[in-house]
């Protein structure tokens, strides 16, 4: 597959080398010729932004200025967070929305899928649970504010 856009059956995006990427979705597995930057970058232009627009108004929302959830897509709720630096080669993003539970195994932590899939990812099961916490916080504000829209 050449290009690939975030939708709402993405579950994760996992870099194999700079070059490829395998997107876990609720039903399938695509491996795209993209890296994960590429996918996050095109996806959020897709629809309507750029990466690094959404990357700004996370910083300004959460306050925090290093590993923060994007939000691809606000009415989808379509928020996914970094495993590491987004500028590392290995970083993958996950979807918080469809991680049912997890636990540590080593240095890593098992996420299970709302689809039951279990995948291991190089990060700590704090540093999943930061993320995590991020993604709910950077969700609420965006409710918050969309609801204050409304007449």
């Amino acid at each position: 597959m050449k290009t690939y856009e975030i939708n709402e059956e993405t579950m994760a995006i996992i870099p194999i080398n700079y070059y490829q990427t395998k997107v876990k979705e609720n039903d399938a597995e695509y491996i795209v010729d993209q890296n994960a930057y590429e996918i996050m970058d095109s996806s959020c232009e897709y629809y309507g932004s750029t990466y690094k627009g959404r990357l700004k108004a996370a910083k300004r929302m959460l306050d925090c200025a290093y590993k923060l959830p994007i939000i691809v897509e606000e009415s989808a709720n379509l928020i996914f967070f970094p495993t590491k630096s987004s500028l590392e080669e290995d970083c993958c993003w996950i979807n918080y929305n469809y991680i049912k539970k997890y636990e540590k195994v080593g240095s890593k932590t098992k996420i299970l899928f709302t689809n039951n899939e279990e995948i291991e990812f190089n990060i700590s099961k704090l540093s999943l649970e930061n993320q995590i916490s991020r993604s709910v916080r950077l969700e609420s504000i965006l409710r918050k504010r969309l609801k204050n829209l409304k007449y």
